[in-house]
């Protein structure tokens, strides 16, 4: 396949999906091929950011233009993987890679709660789609696949810091007020401010948590675009955070990390990539886990993040932070 070949990849959503497609499109610019990424018009801050691509375009304003030729690619790289996106790439009448969801195995593991039933981790199902763009297969050590964030004004707390990201797209994916405060109060004895981070939706509980006086917080909460989340995020010392945007951007950027599993699990295919030393995982007590892809819970069911051990975050803290005092 000639290098010059313009690639159009496809992934609409959302934070975290988005981060994950970092090694791939950096090692389609290494390998020559010209990158554009097609994603949701509130992600194209994100996409920006992947190393490689030469374009962003917008689903909502963009992608009439494409079906009508008047932007041209000669292959198509469809990472969101829906039938939506399968039927609107297969109109543009050029070659298309697809990515595969796995869905009966998905079913199985979340009905069974086998973990024989495990999926294959998401950046792999991405360089499967891939393939045949790679030259000697996907090879992501030797590719510079961080992100690459914009010149960012922020006045980042004191280094080092720890960051808690305090967000998640459903409550299966978010600890509570008393949660985090319990482990606010483990992490005081390390001497260390905290960065609060979230959306809007977070940001009455993050000036709660911030309010004690000598609590050592700053809320960043609902006053931070994302891409200011990510700088916070970069510059930590450790992260804890839940299965979220935030936590797949502590992985790419290598920072310690502690990363919290109540309604998904790391099972699911989406666990932090890569993988490294620096890394802890705490999942739920739940006999429940997992419930559900992206976190719902139903109204039925008690949601697991509330049996999530909190004192083994504590612990996790202490063995990244190389704390004399954990047992």
């Amino acid at each position: 396949m000639p290098k010059d070949t313009s690639i159009l990849v496809v992934r609409l959503s959302a934070i975290g999906d988005l981060v994950l497609v970092a090694p791939i499109t950096a090692q389609l610019a290494r390998e020559g091929y010209s990158v554009t990424v097609l994603c949701k018009d509130a992600y194209r801050s994100v996409a920006s950011c992947l190393p490689g691509v030469k374009a962003v375009l917008s689903w909502e304003k963009d992608r009439a233009g494409i079906k009508a030729e008047v932007l041209t690619f000669d292959e198509v790289l469809d990472l969101q993987g829906t039938s939506k996106s399968k039927r609107w790439c297969g109109q543009l009448k050029r070659p298309i890679h697809t990515y595969e969801k796995p869905y009966l195995r998905r079913a199985l593991l979340l009905l069974t709660k086998q973990k024989s039933f495990a999926l294959t981790p998401v950046v792999q199902r991405y360089a499967a789609a891939a393939a045949p763009f790679f030259t000697g297969g996907f090879s992501p050590k030797a590719v510079e696949y961080r992100l690459c964030l914009p010149e960012v004004h922020l006045e980042l707390p004191q280094h080092p810091y720890i960051a808690l990201v305090l967000g998640g797209s459903y409550a299966g994916k978010r600890l509570d007020f008393h949660a985090w405060r319990e482990i606010m109060d483990g992490l005081a004895r390390f001497q260390m401010p905290l960065a609060l981070v979230g959306g809007p939706e977070e940001a009455g509980m993050g000036e709660s948590l911030e309010q004690p006086l000598g609590s050592g917080a700053k809320n960043y909460c609902g006053t931070t675009t994302v891409i200011e989340g990510f700088k916070i995020i970069e510059n930590a010392a450790l992260v804890i955070s839940g299965d979220t945007g935030f936590m797949h951007a502590a992985a790419n950027f290598n920072r310690p990390l502690i990363s919290l599993w109540g309604a998904t699990h790391p099972s699911l295919g989406f666990a932090p990539w890569p993988a490294y030393e620096n890394q802890r995982t705490v999942i739920t007590d739940s006999a429940l886990s997992p419930i559900s892809k992206h976190g719902k819970v139903p109204w039925w069911l008690p949601n697991p993040m509330r049996k999530l051990p909190l004192g083994d975050v504590i612990s996790a803290a202490g063995s990244i932070l190389q704390d004399k005092t954990t047992p």
